[in-house]
């Protein structure tokens, strides 16, 4: 289990913030719910509570729900007025149908095998009123895979008010349960006398995914392919996904 949303959540909050731009991810989301006229957003993955705010303060119908308590306890502090639960993406229920179910932050990278798309999609099926919405934003395995070296290695800097970060990574292929990897990643921060000290260490498999296999999954699970379009984010080429409960 990652420690990244356990034992790190709070360096999560701080160093995630510097990488994406959550105005710019709001404003992403907000056009394609306005445009769809979705009132009510449950959003898988919130996280800690970043995206929650901007939709809440927005006057949507907010749920937010993440697999780990750390998280959400962050989050309830980032947007106290929201809502979230704690639950699994591959096996909640809700009570009310929804207009819209969002995935975000690339979460559908965890789910590695095969039964863990299908579960997913079938619990969000579910959880959706006829002719709902799942969107999502998955990394492109086609761009990704197609120069990934045995080992990549990558150190990231990062400042968030007075800490400042150190992220060093190896992502490695192993391809055993579709395009996927691992992912190992150590933290540090800086000390007062200049030094970066360990604080915690992480690993990780993940998955991306060609257009052509997720359209197959949409298939078998009750959904209809909407859109695909270009996403921008801070590493690695995503594709986003509007689908349809049929």
């Amino acid at each position: 289990m990652s420690k990244l949303y356990t034992n790190l959540a709070n360096v999560y909050h701080e160093i995630y913030q510097t990488l994406f731009d959550y105005d710019e991810e709001f404003k992403f989301y907000d056009k394609y719910l306005r445009e769809n006229q979705i009132t009510s957003v449950v959003e898988i993955g919130c996280g800690t509570g970043n995206l929650a705010k901007r939709l809440h303060e927005a006057g949507y119908e907010y749920l937010g729900i993440d697999l780990f308590d750390e998280m959400l306890k962050i989050a309830q502090k980032t947007a106290p007025l929201a809502k979230f639960r704690q639950a699994d993406a591959r096996s909640f229920e809700l009570e009310e149908k929804q207009d819209c179910v969002i995935l975000t932050g690339r979460s559908i990278s965890y789910l590695t095998t095969n039964n863990d798309l299908i579960n997913t999609f079938n619990c969000i099926a579910e959880s959706l009123k006829q002719g709902g919405l799942l969107m999502f934003d998955a990394i492109d395995a086609s761009k990704l895979f197609i120069d990934f070296t045995n080992e990549k290695l990558d150190t990231l800097m990062a400042t968030f008010g007075s800490n400042e970060y150190k992220r060093i990574s190896k992502s490695k292929k192993n391809l055993q349960s579709g395009w996927t990897w691992d992912w190992e990643s150590e933290y540090y921060l800086k000390s007062n006398i200049g030094e970066y000290e360990k604080i915690g260490e992480d690993f990780s498999t993940l998955r991306a995914f060609l257009k052509e296999e997720l359209s197959l999954f949409f298939k078998i699970t009750g959904f209809e392919l909407v859109k695909i379009l270009p996403k921008q984010s801070y590493a690695w080429d995503d594709n986003f996904f509007i689908v349809k409960k049929v």
